[in-house]
C-alpha cells in the first residue's frame, strides 16, 4: 500500500480492507467491488490527486451514485484533498451554482474509469480538520455550504455500527442522492465495519414503486429513509421486505402513522429516529423502542458527547416548549462563506474544539427526558392577526389516511396572507371527506385553501421542497384538485402538478 494522508475514515477502511480483503464490498446493478478493489481505487486516485493539487483543496465529484464512488470519495481524502459531492443529475443551473461556491481544485467525474479535470484558479483552501463539503438542504432557506468534520464523521460512524451492533457482511442500502450529506452514512457505515454496500440503479432511485422490491431482492438489512418518501414506496404497493432488520428514520417529523405503515411492510425491522442539522454531523439525537401509539415520535436522547442546551422560546403557546441548541465537539467547522449568510452564521460557532448550533426548531422534552421537535420557530405565523402553527396544520393533515406528504406555508405572509395546505394525495374535486376531517382537527386554524396534488416537489434530501411550492402557488402554475378556497383563482384542477420537480423519488 503507498503511503496515504491521514484521516480518520480512511483508517476505519484500511482496516477493514486488512480484515475482509477478498468480500464483497460494493454492489451494483452488474458489477460487485471486493475490498481489495475498492482500495486499488482509493491508492490509484490518491496518487493522482496528490501529485497536482495542495493540501485541503476542495476536489468536486460528478457523482452518479455507482459502486465507483465510495472508493473516489475515499481516494480524494487519500490525496489530503477534501470531497465534495455533487449529484450528476441536478439542473445544469444548481449545479454550477454549487461549483461556483466550492471552488473546487480539481472535478472527478464518476465512472470505472474516472476522468479528472482542472478546477478553478482561486481554489479553496480548507481547514486540517475538514473531511468534506456538503450543503443545508434548502428546506430552510437558500443552501448554504458547511465545512464537515473529518473526526466527526469517523465518531458518527462508529457510533452507528456500535449501537446497531452490525456484524461483518451485513447489507446496507445506498438510495440517497449523492447532494445529501445522509449519503455519507448510507455509503461508509459499512465500509468501515467489513458490511457490503448495496448500490441502487437509476431505475431504482427514481421509481417510488420499485423500492421495496429492491430491498426484498437485495435482502437489505439497514435502510436509511425519510418518512413522507417511505409513505410514496408503499403507495400502492403489496411487496414486503421481511428480512430488513433496521429502518432509520431522519429528515422530517415521524409520526406513529408512518412507524405503522412501514411495519406493514417491513414485520421484523426495528424503528430508530435520528436528529440533527447537517450543522452537526449527520445526527446528534437517536430515539428507538417503543414509540408513541399516536402522534410524533421523539427524536431520544443525545448521543455521547453533545449537550442540548435550552433557550426561551417566545413564540410558545403552552409554555412548555423551547429553542434547541446543540453543542458537540464532533460538529462542522462552520459555514464556507458565513459572510454570505451572516443570520445563519450568528448561530454556528466553533471555539475550543465544540460547535455549538442554535437551530431554529422547537422542542419539548416527554417525562422520560426525550427530545420532541414540535416544529420550527418560524412557523407560527399570524393570519387577519391571529397565530397560527403551520407545523400543527402539517401534523393535522398526516395523520389523515391517504395523505402521504404535506406543506402549509403562508402566501404573502408579510401582509398576514392567506395559508394554503399542499397535500400528496390522490383526493380529488369534491372529495368533502378530507376536508370535513381537517376541518374537525383544526378548528380555527384551517387554512384558507386547500390543494391536493399527485406529487410534491422534493429537496435531494427526499424532503418536501416547500420553496418551488411557494414559487409555483406565487407563478399560478401549480396545479392539482382545489378541494377548499380559490387561492385567488391561480390553480386549475387538473390532476398532476406542474413539472413534477422533485429530486431523489
Amino acid at each position: 500500500m503507498v503511503p496515504l494522508m491521514e484521516c480518520p475514515v480512511l483508517d476505519q477502511v484500511r482496516t477493514t480492507v486488512s480484515k475482509h480483503a477478498s468480500e464483497p464490498a460494493v454492489v451494483g446493478i452488474d458489477r460487485t467491488i471486493t475490498y481489495e478493489e475498492l482500495w486499488s481505487t482509493v491508492e490509484r486516485t490518491g496518487v493522482a490527486l496528490g501529485e497536482r493539487l495542495a493540501p485541503n483543496s476542495v476536489v468536486a465529484i460528478r457523482a452518479r451514485g455507482g459502486v465507483d464512488l465510495p472508493g473516489l470519495f475515499l481516494g480524494v481524502r487519500a490525496a489530503g484533498a477534501v470531497p465534495f459531492l455533487l449529484d450528476s443529475y441536478l439542473p445544469r443551473e444548481r449545479a454550477e451554482n454549487l461549483l461556483a461556491a466550492v471552488r473546487p481544485a480539481a472535478v472527478i467525474h464518476e465512472a470505472s474509469e474516472p476522468r479528472i479535470s482542472t478546477g478553478v484558479a482561486n481554489a479553496r483552501i480548507l481547514p486540517d480538520e475538514a473531511g468534506y463539503v456538503t450543503f443545508t438542504s434548502g428546506s430552510q432557506g437558500a443552501p448554504k455550504g458547511i465545512i464537515g468534520n473529518a473526526r466527526g464523521l469517523a465518531a458518527f460512524l462508529d457510533w452507528e455500527n456500535d449501537e446497531l451492533d452490525l456484524e461483518p457482511g451485513f447489507r446496507a442500502a445506498m438510495l440517497t442522492s449523492p447532494s445529501f450529506d445522509v449519503v455519507l452514512r448510507e455509503m461508509l457505515v459499512p465500509l468501515v465495519r467489513g458490511g457490503r454496500l448495496h448500490v441502487a440503479g437509476p431505475g431504482v432511485r427514481t421509481d417510488a414503486r420499485s423500492v421495496l422490491a429492491w430491498l426484498r431482492a437485495e435482502d437489505i438489512d439497514l435502510v436509511h429513509l425519510v418518512p413522507s418518501l417511505s409513505t410514496r414506496w408503499l403507495a400502492g404497493n403489496t411487496t414486503t421486505a421481511p428480512g430488513l432488520r433496521w429502518s432509520l428514520f431522519a429528515g422530517e417529523p415521524l409520526y406513529a402513522r408512518h412507524v405503522r405503515q412501514w411495519r406493514q411492510a417491513a414485520p421484523r425491522t426495528r424503528i430508530g429516529n435520528l436528529y440533527g442539522p447537517s450543522e452537526t454531523t449527520l445526527a446528534k439525537f437517536w430515539f428507538t423502542g417503543d414509540g408513541p401509539d399516536a402522534g410524533l415520535w421523539p427524536v431520544g436522547h443525545p448521543l455521547p458527547g453533545t449537550v442540548l442546551r435550552q433557550l426561551p422560546d417566545a413564540t410558545s403557546q403552552t409554555g412548555q416548549t423551547f429553542r434547541t441548541v446543540i453543542e458537540t465537539p464532533d460538529g462542522s467547522l462552520g459555514y464556507l462563506d458565513p459572510e454570505l449568510h451572516p443570520d445563519a452564521a450568528a448561530t454556528l460557532s466553533r471555539r475550543d474544539g465544540v460547535t455549538a448550533f442554535e437551530t431554529q426548531d422547537r422542542g419539548r422534552l416527554t417525562p422520560q427526558g426525550a427530545l420532541v421537535v414540535e416544529g420550527r420557530l418560524d412557523s407560527v405565523v399570524k393570519r387577519r392577526g391571529v397565530a397560527v402553527d403551520l407545523a400543527s396544520i402539517t401534523a393535522a393533515a398526516l395523520s389523515e389516511p391517504g395523505v402521504r406528504a404535506a406543506c402549509c406555508l403562508q402566501v404573502d405572509r408579510d401582509i398576514d396572507g392567506d395559508l394554503v395546505l399542499a397535500l400528496e394525495t390522490d383526493a380529488v374535486v369534491g372529495d368533502r371527506e378530507l376536508v370535513n376531517a381537517l376541518r374537525a382537527a383544526l378548528g380555527p386554524s384551517m387554512p384558507d385553501a386547500v390543494l391536493a396534488v399527485a406529487k410534491l416537489p422534493r429537496l435531494p434530501s427526499g424532503k418536501v421542497n416547500a420553496s418551488v411550492v411557494e414559487d409555483d402557488l406565487r407563478r399560478g402554475d401549480t396545479q392539482g384538485a382545489l378541494l377548499l378556497g380559490g387561492i385567488r383563482g391561480r390553480v386549475s384542477a387538473a390532476q398532476e402538478p406542474a413539472g413534477g420537480r422533485e429530486a431523489g423519488h
